[in-house]
């Protein structure tokens, strides 16, 4: 982060670990450590009993100061469409909190298109399509945007030429920078810096939107 003058990242657990839970812990005690410089996103298997599903997320929201809930329809091996996801959608619009979810890889759970039911259902939750469909499915996160003006996007991995189109038709503002994992910071850094943004542009990617998206009020 000092590397590439990242001010602030968002950390969550891998979804098929079986510590996630303490990956969670693990997470706050990082918060603690760089307040304002780390931030924790819960991310509990959707298919654990609604009790300890919900505890889980109000420990995380409440107790560590969280500040967004993931969905990874692969890792999740899940539908958004499942019942079973109603509760991360109606705990996200009890806390005010985004949903990211996994979109691209693991179809047919995985497919942007899915998104717009729940979007529609819970219009207050700020919805992420993280990776914007992966390149391959990326004109289907860009359409799903465009009907859902609480779904954004987050292209990592996807090609330059896709990311300027994203921008160039939904707008700037309802995209965020995203790395997926850490050694791709960079690669996505120069992606941003090399498809004609402006200066307001990158700002706008890079700081206003993430922090109007995650409401991370105080945040200089």
């Amino acid at each position: 982060m000092d590397q590439f003058e990242i001010a602030t990242g968002f950390v969550m657990p891998q979804p098929t670990l079986e510590n996630v839970f303490d990956v969670h812990t693990r997470i706050a005690d990082m918060m603690e450590k760089y307040p304002k410089r780390i931030y924790g996103m819960a991310s509990p298997d959707p298919w654990l009993e609604e009790e300890v599903y919900v505890k889980e997320v109000e420990r995380c929201i409440k107790q560590f100061g969280f500040v967004a809930i993931k969905l990874h329809p692969l890792g999740h091996n899940i539908s958004p469409l499942s019942k079973h996801c109603d509760k991360i959608y109606e705990m996200a619009d009890q806390y005010q909190v985004p949903v990211l979810v996994h979109t691209g890889t693991g179809n047919p759970f995985s497919l942007p298109s899915l998104m717009m039911d729940p979007a529609k259902r819970y219009p207050n939750v700020s919805f992420i399509l993280c990776h914007a469909g992966f390149a391959v499915y990326a004109d289907e996160a860009l359409v799903t945007a465009k009907y859902c003006e609480n779904i954004y996007l987050e292209p990592s991995w996807c090609q330059t030429y896709m990311t300027r189109k994203m921008i160039d038709q939904v707008g700037v503002e309802k995209i965020i920078m995203g790395s997926d994992h850490i050694s791709n910071i960079p690669v996505e850094l120069a992606k941003y810096h090399n498809i004609g943004l402006t200066d307001q542009q990158l700002e706008a990617i890079f700081y206003e939107n993430p922090k109007r998206i995650f409401r991370l009020h105080g945040l200089e």
